[in-house]
Formats: C-alpha cells, sequence, structure tokens
C-alpha cells in the first residue's frame, strides 16, 4: 500500500500548510467544545440543601458515568486525529468534507451522552451507542481517503495503515454490537463497551500489528 502514499518528490506547498492548520484549528476547538459541553450534564437539582447534599451527589452517579465514558471516547477519538492529521501532508476538498461529518458526530456526543444520563432503556442506550460508532467509522473512513487520495506522508508503511484500519474500527465495531445487545438488555450493553480496552490489545495480537513509534491507533 506504499504506492498509494504522497509521491516522494511533490513537494508540500504552503496552501496545503495553511489550509491543513486551519483544519487543526477549527478540529482542536469542535473537540474542546464538545468534551466541555459534557460538564452540563453534572447538575445538582436547585432544591438541594444542606441535609440531602449526600443523597443528591449518589443520585447524580449515573450522569457522572455517562461524563466519564464520553471524556474518555471524546479523548480517545481526538489522539486518534491528532496521530492522523500528523502524517496528513497535503489536502483536498474530500478531505476537508470527511473531517466535517466526522466532526459532527464529535459535537453530537453532548447530547446523546444527556439522553443516556436521564434513560437508560434501549432507545437511549442505541442512541448513544450509534453517535459513537459512526463517529469512528467517519474516523476510519477520513484516514482511507487520505492514503488512497496520496495525501498522507510519503514515507508511511504498509503496516502503519494497515493497523491505523485495524484499530480505528476496533471501537466502532463493539458499539454497532451493542446496539443488538441494547435490545436484549440495555444495561449489558453498557457494560460491553469496556470490552473496547481489551479489543485494541486483541486485534494487535490477531492481526500481527507491529508497534511502531509513528503508528495510527
Amino acid at each position: 500500500m506504499n504506492n498509494l502514499a504522497m509521491p516522494p518528490d511533490e513537494k508540500i506547498s504552503q496552501n496545503d500548510e495553511k489550509v491543513l492548520s486551519r483544519l487543526w484549528g477549527f478540529s482542536d476547538g469542535i473537540f474542546a467544545f464538545a468534551i466541555t459541553l459534557l460538564i452540563l450534564n453534572l447538575v445538582l437539582p436547585a432544591t438541594t440543601t444542606n441535609s440531602d447534599l449526600p443523597q443528591s451527589l449518589i443520585q447524580l452517579w449515573p450522569h457522572f458515568t455517562s461524563f466519564l465514558i464520553s471524556f474518555l471516547v471524546i479523548g480517545l477519538y481526538w489522539i486518534l486525529h491528532v496521530r492522523q492529521l500528523r502524517v496528513i501532508c497535503r489536502y483536498s476538498t474530500g478531505l476537508l468534507w470527511f473531517n466535517l461529518f466526522f466532526l459532527m458526530f464529535i459535537v453530537l456526543i453532548p447530547f446523546s451522552t444527556s439522553v443516556l444520563s436521564d434513560f437508560l432503556v434501549t432507545a437511549s442506550v442505541a442512541l448513544y451507542a450509534a453517535n459513537l460508532a459512526c463517529a469512528g467509522y467517519m474516523a476510519t473512513g477520513l484516514w482511507i481517503y487520505s492514503v488512497r487520495s496520496r495525501l498522507v506522508d510519503p514515507h508511511l508503511g504498509h503496516a502503519q495503515v494497515k493497523r491505523g484500519i485495524i484499530m480505528n474500527l476496533v471501537a466502532p465495531v463493539i458499539f454497532t454490537l451493542s446496539i443488538g445487545l441494547a435490545f436484549i438488555n440495555a444495561e449489558l450493553a453498557t457494560y460491553s463497551w469496556i470490552l473496547i480496552l481489551f479489543a485494541r490489545r486483541a486485534a494487535e495480537m490477531i492481526f500481527k500489528l507491529p508497534k511502531t513509534d509513528d503508528d495510527i491507533r
């Protein structure tokens, strides 16, 4: 897949650098906005008094759990996005659109998190999982498009490209499978998301993915 990378003799123009710089700034701003909005779900009732504060904090636990999950997931996608953009050297209109739709699903996460916090039912779990899955699939699509359109570093190896695709797909695949599980047991479906932590390591072993300093995970 090395032949899909940008030709080594093709120079990066100043226009490419300017557009990619704006892409970085815009994307980071969206991520910062989305991850900050999550805190709005952690609100104590206005009628809370000193005596019932402990009980109110306990009742807020589902909201805090949803906040923690979403914070980590948005953080994971941000790290993924940074690592992808690090090796993208040129831009195209298609890249801008892929990035825009990816960010659309990122900015929806605070909403789906809020719904999940208030209603732990099949519909809310399915909505949340679908939101996170779509974000992951768009990130994977952005990566594949960038490689096939020769927008990436010409020195990018086949192993790095393969690792990027597989590791990008781990989270969205698990979120997709959890949607079906939600129709059987909504609470169990939320616990299935923990598998993401172990599935990434399992994918490394199953597909024999090499570890490199510049891998796209």
